[in-house]
């Protein structure tokens, strides 16, 4: 295939017609296989909350039992392997959430709220309330930022995430009390959002992705947002794109965490919430869907956060699966073998890991396979 570098020129047909569930299968055994379950100084496990590490792929296989009530992977419920993977973060001695990194990477946060879930314990899901008010209002608060991976944004997915749980009254009280406290602190902070001195636009670190994460968790939020968002849609390229970052000139980047892709994902969420913007919104999703179409087939791993597999599921819906099934394609076991894609495999957990590696190409063969709502776990899956 013929490559720009950065992409593959997107031929007209695809490399290969593959059966999902086989697909599936397949990754979810590249992941047991190259990073079992152990934990030793040789094994290369790092503890990156759902970003990438064990807890990660606990969150995956935990995710995958709710879409797959019914299956076994290798003679085990897929409930079970999540526990399993779990189970290598409890030794780990986990320090309280930092200001500078409360989000989807944040592997104290990350292990209570999936414990919390899967047990239905209330209390731990209590817990992770406690740190509200030492990230929102604390002496180091101010240090604190408003994304995603490492900020406020990503504490808002977990306490979500919580909320989907548990409906007893005075459980969903104190996370709703803390998810309200959370948005208003990130609405108080002077616009523009930065993280690291710079104002970034994209889903990983900037504005689209706060913005994703405050109107998921109280959608009433969306008019005291709406001239925020107008104003970033107004950022689009004229090729479909969006600059990583304010006073950036370079169109290069088509991915989730900085590009269209990101801005795709998020926006076939809130577009619903924002009927005032909706033809904005539907010119912006077709400028943008054209270019990941066009330049989407990244050359970089596949994976949610730069690869192919997010750029897939950012794929224009209304189109059927043919988009969908085409660039999946170019991550099938046969590929990733002939692309060299699997020469780091057993090296490091960023192989497996959910926004790294095969975790995440796993959930988007698992959206195939359902042909359910092509979300991002961890992101707009909640």
């Amino acid at each position: 295939m013929e490559s720009s570098g950065r992409f593959f020129a997107n031929p007209t047909k695809p490399l290969l017609t593959i059966d999902p569930n086989q697909v599936l299968l397949a990754s979810l055994d590249r992941i047991t296989t190259y990073n079992p379950l152990v934990h030793t100084c040789s094994t290369g496990w790092t503890f990156h909350g759902f970003y990438s590490d064990p807890t990660s792929i606990a969150y995956l296989f935990y995710r995958l039992s709710l879409l797959f009530s019914d299956l076994e992977f290798k003679r085990q419920a897929l409930i079970d392997w999540a526990q399993a993977y779990l189970d290598l973060s409890i030794r780990l001695q986990k320090k309280p959430p930092d200001p500078s990194n409360c989000g989807i990477a944040n592997e104290g946060l990350a292990y209570m709220a999936l414990s919390a879930v899967m047990m239905q314990d209330a209390s731990i899901a209590q817990n992770i309330c406690d740190y509200e008010k030492p990230l929102n209002d604390g002496p180091r608060s101010k240090e604190c930022s408003n994304e995603w991976l490492y900020g406020r944004a990503g504490y808002l997915y977990f306490l979500r995430l919580c909320r989907t749980v548990f409906k007893d009254w005075r459980t969903a009280a104190v996370l709703d009390t803390a998810i309200d406290k959370t948005i208003r602190r990130i609405i108080c902070v002077p616009q523009p959002w930065t993280w690291y001195g710079k104002e970034y636009f994209g889903a990983a670190h900037g504005t689209i992705g706060t913005i994703c994460q405050i109107v998921l968790s109280r959608p009433f939020m969306a008019p005291q947002i709406r001239n925020l968002l107008s104003g970033l849609l107004d950022e689009q390229y004229e090729s479909g794109n969006f600059p990583s970052s304010a006073g950036s000139d370079s169109d290069k980047l088509v991915q989730f965490c900085h590009g269209g892709p990101g801005f795709l994902i998020s926006l076939r969420s809130l577009a619903p919430h924002f009927p005032e913007l909706r033809k904005k919104i539907e010119g912006v999703i077709k400028k943008a869907a054209d270019d990941t179409w066009e330049r989407g087939l990244l050359t970089k791993k596949p994976c949610l956060c730069h690869g192919i597999a997010s750029n897939a599921l950012a794929l224009d819906c209304d189109e059927g699966e043919e988009k969908f099934m085409h660039f999946l394609s170019f991550m099938s076991t046969e590929s990733m073998e002939k692309m060299d894609w699997m020469r780091d495999a057993g090296r490091d957990d960023e192989f497996v890991g959910l926004y790294t590696g095969e975790g995440g190409r796993a959930w988007a063969w698992g959206v195939a396979v359902k042909k359910g709502d092509r979300v991002c776990i961890g992101y707009n899956d909640i």
